[in-house]
């Protein structure tokens, strides 16, 4: 594919430098990525992550420098958006960093700056910021879309309150007698709830590609949603540091619905996430209903180890409900998690804050800053 970067003018001021991605910047920003998420990186997830990307062949980031030494960087992850029957090109931002002993002293404002200029050649930027960078971005427009919610099925509590720093004295209390409950009642629930018999489920360790892009061309979805080509997922679940199965489930010898899972380890807490889910958009009564309890039930049965299990709340409700997951938009979970802000910013012509543009940044008839039009996975999501 060709490249959509142009190159804009390194500014200097003061001792700092920003200027695009060289290649020779590889090795420090990870180091730089270290010691400030205090996660160590390597080179080979860099190079899934920015390199492999298939939307773009230059990697898109802005690197901060003071002495010839990194002290921030803002990569961006291209992205195709389906909207209707039209394709926009998009940017997510991931992974913006500046060095502790350089923070608040406007670099990461001129970094931005730097960036709106350097990659104005897509027509969005739409990501999931944590609540300290969020005001940042308000100031250069990025608008709040709304929320995107998950439903976790806690099979331990005490592991999801220690992993988020909620295991104050109360916590430690309540831990074991949490872990019992939620042990006793889950297993009534999984008793209780019949899958459906006429669907059988596969297991594969290496992602079924064709299947699944099939699977997404089927039941291509309505609201604004990342497409499922071969492309994409090829490159999305290589990711080095997961370990993925993928659920199919089959009904008559033809594939029905798929799920893709991949457990990860949060401090002392395991959470495997269903990252991805075909159909993405229909899970009403009926075949696809059955075939995603097929699959759910499959999963749970793989996973009764794992301390919690995280779906996207978009995938029938009623039904994860019925299986024991609950939505961390509302109590109880909501006091130790919270769902991701959705933020998005225009690019390509007059911006958001102009006067004279369509606020509602409306594409055929579809508002992209109104969160309820879009359909986001976990997939989707800034998940490393």
């Amino acid at each position: 594919m060709a490249s959509r970067q142009r190159l804009a003018t390194p500014t200097k001021s003061s001792d700092v430098v920003v200027r695009p991605y060289v290649p020779a910047d590889r090795e420090q920003f990870l180091s730089l990525y270290e010691t400030v998420w205090g996660r160590r990186k390597g080179r080979e997830w860099f190079d899934w992550r920015f390199s492999a990307n298939p939307y773009g062949d230059d990697i898109r980031m802005v690197i901060a420098e003071v002495d010839g030494e990194m002290v921030g960087a803002e990569p961006l992850l291209p992205f195709r958006l389906r909207v209707g029957s039209r394709t926009l090109d998009a940017d997510q931002p991931v992974d913006w960093i500046v060095h502790p002993d350089h923070q608040r002293k406007g670099i990461f404002s001129r970094m931005t700056t730097f960036l709106l200029e350097q990659y104005d050649d897509t027509d969005l930027l739409f990501n999931f910021p944590s609540d300290a960078l969020r005001p940042g971005l308000e100031k250069f427009d990025w608008t709040v879309a709304g929320e995107v919610s998950m439903s976790h099925r806690v099979q331990r509590p005490s592991k999801l309150l220690s992993w988020t720093g909620a295991d104050g004295a109360l916590a430690d209390v309540l831990s074991a007698p949490l872990d019992i409950a939620a042990n006793g009642g889950l297993a009534l629930l999984d008793r209780i709830t019949t899958p459906p018999g006429d669907v059988t489920v596969e297991r594969h360790s290496e992602l079924p590609v064709e299947t699944l892009a099939e699977l997404y061309a089927s039941a291509v979805p309505e609201r604004v949603h990342i497409p499922r080509d071969e492309a994409f997922l090829e490159w999305r679940f290589g990711n080095p540091c997961w370990e993925t199965t993928t659920y199919v489930a089959v009904r008559d010898g033809t594939p029905v619905g798929s799920i893709v899972t991949a457990t990860e380890q949060l401090g002392s807490c395991t959470r495997t996430n269903l990252l991805d889910i075909q159909p993405m958009d229909d899970f009403g009564p009926g075949a696809s209903s059955d075939a995603f309890e097929a699959l759910v039930s499959e999963v749970i049965a793989d996973h009764r180890s794992v301390d919690v299990l995280r779906a996207p709340t978009t995938a029938s409700p009623e039904l994860l409900r019925r299986y024991g997951f609950l939505s961390d938009a509302a109590f109880p979970l909501s006091r130790v998690t919270a769902p991701s802000t959705h933020v998005v910013r225009p690019l390509g012509g007059p911006q958001q804050g102009d006067p004279t543009t369509d606020r509602e940044f409306d594409i055929d008839g579809v508002g992209l800053l109104d969160a309820e039009n879009w359909l986001l996975l976990p997939a989707d999501l800034d998940i490393e």
